[in-house]
């Protein structure tokens, strides 16, 4: 098997499509090679990106939490969008700005905190593994809010509010729990010299 080139995604989808051609013709123990080669690949990937140092416009505490307010976007923008026109251009641009946050945060969040919510747990140390725990809580609080808002907005519907669309909520929704991990790990999250910064 090829190892993977310095192409970046290029050389990366270069190489899954050697390795899954390989396994077109390998008998059952070679493919349980090729898998166990392939996750170890992954495994590196994971702790080089945890290796690298988190850029320092990044790493203050109140970047952080700037950083972690995205995680609002796309839960406010499907609520916006549930009670206009579905066509409308507000409820398009509505749309695209949740999902430039969805973007923006599963690319900026991961970064900021380092995989923290990703990682196996072998992998971290005591002190990260009670922030991930913490920021889990978290995060499962302020889903549970939002699903709240959520139901709550279902009750109104009719006497109180017409939404003429449910599926900006429920997506929005959904968008806000894949961002909630790493937005709590980031607004809690204190690097060891964090006083230095």
């Amino acid at each position: 098997m090829t190892e993977p080139t310095a192409g970046g995604l290029r050389g990366r989808v270069r190489h899954h499509r050697e390795v899954l051609s390989a396994a077109k013709d390998a008998t059952p123990e070679q493919r349980r090679a090729l898998l166990d080669d392939v996750q170890d690949d992954k495994e590196d990937r994971r702790r080089a990106q945890r290796a690298r140092p988190v850029p320092r416009w990044l790493a203050r505490p109140g970047a952080r939490r700037a950083l972690a307010a995205i995680a609002v976007v796309p839960f406010a923008c499907g609520m916006v969008t549930a009670y206009l026109a579905p066509e409308s251009l507000p409820a398009v641009a509505a749309q695209l700005a949740g999902a430039a946050g969805l973007v923006a945060g599963l690319v900026l969040l991961r970064r900021a905190t380092r995989l923290l919510t990703e990682v196996p747990d072998g992998d971290l140390d005591e002190r990260e593994l009670g922030e991930r725990d913490q920021a889990l809580g978290t995060a499962y609080a302020v889903l549970a809010c939002c699903v709240g808002v959520v139901a709550l907005a279902a009750i109104a519907d009719g006497p109180l509010l017409d939404a003429r669309a449910w599926e900006p909520m429920v997506i929005g929704t959904l968008f806000t729990a894949l961002l909630l991990p790493s937005a709590a790990a980031a607004w809690r999250w204190r690097e060891l010299d964090d006083a230095d910064l």
